[in-house]
């Protein structure tokens, strides 16, 4: 599945150069983990059962 992203952001050039640092096989939208990274799991608490529903 192949989509395209949409950059609220008025400087092409950034949106172009961020485009280019996109790897489909990464987990992050933008750039890659490097070996010096460190990943750490947040404890973010779930919104999604909390949200309105419209049906």
């Amino acid at each position: 599945m192949k989509f395209r992203l949409l950059y609220a952001h008025s400087n092409m050039n950034l949106v172009k150069k961020n485009q280019k640092l996109h790897n489909p096989d990464s987990p992050l939208l933008i750039g890659e983990i490097d070996e010096s990274d460190v990943v750490k799991e947040g404890n973010e608490p779930s919104y999604v059962d909390s949200q309105q529903r419209l049906f």
